[in-house]
């Protein structure tokens, strides 16, 4: 069996099941806890119902009832312990460099659950990286007279997603957006257009996006840009 569950159990048994675990299987804890963090600053959690997720990388991370982001975690790479003391189960994470811990102190824990969990292979659909592709495939999603020349183009600004030509052997400079275009897109694009103009070249510069917004697109429409609309998933 891929899992192991604990329902209900007591503290001692808590404490030898994720000393047990915690480097081969992802742990779930779910237990009443606080939780107190000293190191680049301090902070504390008062007791609560909360859901505990250590990884056999080191990670653990410590969710309440909403948002997607944790309380309190720990990155990759921390030391796990679990012991028993005064009739609490501490669960302790330390980080070695910044030194940092994290350490929580449960009363009561509901139900503890082992498992192994696979990475497997991940794919992004509809990336920047393959609306670049799909440009460079067929230019003519940009323009009839687009000829591409190279992408992920090194500046001191960061890489240009693609380069290349127009009709008339102006630079074409193009910054794709996988989401709606906001004024940092427009702000990023600038910066690759006044690199190349301080080089001597003619330049053009285009945004690609699913959409834009109109701050964002009245920003590149003064700077004399262009907008073409494209699909991530297209």
């Amino acid at each position: 069996m891929d899992y192991d569950v604990l329902i209900e159990p007591d503290l001692k048994e808590s404490a030898d099941f994720i000393k047990s675990n915690w480097r081969l299987k992802v742990l779930v804890i779910y237990a009443q806890c606080k939780v107190d963090y000293t190191g680049r600053a301090k902070s504390n959690l008062d007791y609560g119902s909360r859901l505990i997720i250590t990884k056999p990388d080191g990670t653990i991370m410590i969710h309440g009832r909403t948002k997607r982001e944790p309380i309190n975690w720990q990155p990759p790479g921390c030391i796990l312990s679990a012991f028993v003391q005064d009739d609490r189960l501490y669960i302790k994470s330390i980080r070695r460099n910044p030194k940092e811990i994290v350490l929580i102190e449960c009363p009561t824990v509901h139900t503890i659950l082992a498992c192994n969990c696979e990475e497997g292979e991940f794919t992004l659909h509809g990336s920047e990286k393959e609306m670049v592709q799909k440009v460079i495939e067929d230019p003519t999603l940009l323009s009839e007279d687009f000829k591409p020349l190279k992408a992920e183009y090194p500046t001191p600004f960061g890489s240009v997603d693609l380069l290349g030509l127009d009709k008339e052997e102006n630079l074409v400079v193009v910054e794709f957006k996988r989401a709606t275009a906001q004024l940092s897109a427009v702000s990023q694009l600038k910066r690759y257009v006044d690199y190349f103009e301080k080089r001597g070249e003619k330049v053009r510069g285009v945004l690609v996006a699913p959409d834009i917004t109109l701050s964002a697109y009245k920003l590149l429409k003064e700077y004399g840009f262009e907008y073409v609309k494209l699909d991530a998933l297209r």
